[in-house]
């Protein structure tokens, strides 16, 4: 939220946030259609990807590089390298929604206001939550922002919750001698508890990443798009 007060700062977020995610994803079962499909641009799990959806994401997704790239915009980006990263960002948006409607994933808009309240900028002095800050800063933006940065917010909380879900199926252990490998014998005990709870948030987001990938290679992707000819089937 801190990032949220400027708006350019916000859009590189999301920009950055896409870039480290999406080069891990690749696509399965890639096929070219005839004019049937001239309306989709890909089927994830026989769930319908419209050209709208992806276009209008694609514009949102040139529209922040040029804000942030400006004149070096065309020197930089490759446009079909950059239509095939946002397909493969709706693609996996679609199965993450497959997957939270699977686990029947919900967010209520309190969950939503507990994350914000627990932004230190929107803290007094006191570290209590200031109900005039936190008006102060939505009143300058726009009702389109503010949507945006809710919708952002609940997807962070279902992909929470969906990682908890997955956990709760499984025991992560991590080891004295696993602990000790990366403390040295130069580190103090009042560091082993830390060093142990890292171990083990890196081993629980290991298994959880582990698991997407069994998720993304078993779903069923057709994609109706060429980039290569530039133009849709």
């Amino acid at each position: 939220m801190k990032w949220f007060r400027k708006k350019k700062n916000f859009r590189m977020v999301m920009i950055v946030t896409a870039a480290l995610v999406i080069p891990g994803f690749v696509i399965w079962g890639v096929s070219i259609s005839g004019s049937d499909r001239r309306y989709i641009v890909a089927v994830v799990n026989k769930e319908p990807i419209y050209q709208q959806e992806f276009y209008r994401i694609l514009e949102e997704t040139r529209n922040q590089y040029r804000d942030i790239l400006k004149e070096n915009y065309s020197r930089l980006i490759d446009e079909t390298q950059l239509e095939k990263m946002v397909l493969q960002r709706v693609i996996q948006e679609k199965l993450l929604d497959q997957l939270f409607r699977k686990y029947r994933i919900r967010v209520r808009d309190s969950e939503i206001m507990e994350v914000i309240k627990a932004e230190p900028a929107f803290k007094n002095e006191k570290g209590q939550f200031d109900e005039e800050r936190f008006r102060s800063y939505f009143s300058r933006i726009s009702p389109e922002k503010i949507k945006e940065i809710e919708q952002q917010i609940r997807s962070g909380i279902k992909y929470q919750k969906l990682k908890q879900e997955v956990l709760s199926e499984t025991t992560i252990v991590v080891s004295d001698a696993e602990v000790r490998a990366l403390a040295g014998k130069n580190t103090g005990e009042e560091k082993i508890p830390e060093i142990k709870r890292y171990l083990q948030s890196q081993k629980e987001e290991q298994y959880f990443q582990n698991w997407l990938e069994k998720q993304k290679k078993n779903a069923k992707i057709e994609v109706f798009v060429n980039f290569e000819r530039g133009k849709n089937s």
